[in-house]
């Protein structure tokens, strides 16, 4: 069970395996059965639209089987399981000469997935390495993004939305989940936030944990045992409050060397948000700025996966995970500011 009261299981429904949640919170509940149904009823639409094209969608989510509340006050839905690996567990086992090459390769796919949700009227709210899952379709280039966990998202109604300066901007909301290590720093200042720009820091967090490892916020290296370990909650609250204050970031460098890459991701961590960019400016950029740093390691990145993952097609939660070794990151320390 979660912190949060969140309960997981797998579970055989109607002859399949599903993938049953319960939470003692009805907001939650309902935040992500709404979400799930109108994602998968614009999909509906998109065929009846036009039937006879085969439309690619760049969001892709889990399917809901079935809603129920317990007899103690819990709301429960279960839903599809999916095949595919999150990015926690993905990886690690992506040596570190490759990760910045992986990650180059991702983004736009994940930046389109977000803002595919956002055009269809809802923020994600909960986005971090393990709310995104990655699903080989057999060869590098052919790779489905899974959203998953939106249990923290948020309509975006026509009423909230305030035009500035020609971008789409939302009234501030209050934020209902706030994963350690992936809040953006207004979430440690103020009881409501922008939640559009709120999805863009956190993507751009998740960024910063594919190339190097751990949340840009949270996490200390201990030299004596080698190891990153979690900070005291009170250390992130003043680190956070004072990034919020000054509007500058103090956490370790980006292991990256795509400038553009590192570019896009420090627009998705501006400290202050009506600074900080658009989901939707990096969905619609030019994939040639991040992939030509790619090329050169096309074949070797996804060999050296799929030899690392040699149950890819199987779900995660029923298999027990490739031995690897973990190196844990010893060139910088978690700076204080």
């Amino acid at each position: 069970m979660r912190k949060d009261g969140m309960r997981t299981a797998v579970v055989a429904y109607d002859g399949v395996s599903g993938l049953l949640k319960c939470t003692p919170h009805a907001n939650q509940h309902d935040n992500e059965v709404n979400a799930l149904n109108t994602i998968k009823k614009s999909y509906i639409d998109d065929y009846e639209d036009s039937p006879f094209a085969k439309k690619k969608h760049d969001l892709t989510v889990p399917e809901i089987l079935t809603t129920f509340k317990t007899n103690d006050g819990y709301h429960c839905l279960i839903t599809e399981i999916f095949r595919g690996f999150s990015l926690r567990e993905y990886m690690p086992l992506v040596s570190d000469d490759l990760k910045d090459a992986f990650t180059a390769h991702y983004v736009n796919s994940i930046a389109r997935a977000i803002d595919s949700l956002h055009t269809k009227g809802f923020t994600h709210g909960n986005i971090t390495p393990d709310t995104v899952y990655l699903q080989p379709q057999g060869k590098f280039d052919d790779l489905r993004v899974i959203l998953t966990d939106f249990e923290g998202s948020q309509v975006i109604p026509e009423e909230l939305r305030i035009w500035i300066g020609g971008q789409e901007s939302q009234s501030p909301l209050p934020s209902i989940i706030k994963p350690r290590g992936y809040c953006p720093p207004e979430d440690y200042t103020e009881p409501k936030v922008d939640q559009r720009m709120r999805d863009s820091w956190m993507f751009g967090a998740t960024l910063y944990y594919m190339t190097n490892g751990h949340s840009p916020y949270g996490d200390a290296y201990i030299e004596s045992f080698k190891a990153m370990f979690p900070v005291p909650a009170e250390e992130l609250q003043k680190t956070m409050e004072q990034v919020a204050r000054t509007g500058k970031n103090s956490f370790p460098p980006m292991k990256t060397k795509n400038s553009a890459l590192l570019k896009e991701a420090m627009r998705l961590m501006e400290p202050r948000p009506q600074n900080r960019a658009d989901i939707r400016d990096l969905a619609l950029k030019d994939v040639s700025d991040f992939r030509h740093f790619v090329d050169k390691y096309y074949g070797v990145a996804w060999d050296y996966l799929k030899s690392n993952l040699p149950i890819v097609g199987t779900p995660s939660w029923d298999v027990e995970p490739p031995e690897y070794e973990r190196v844990e990151d010893t060139t910088t320390r978690y700076k204080r500011p």
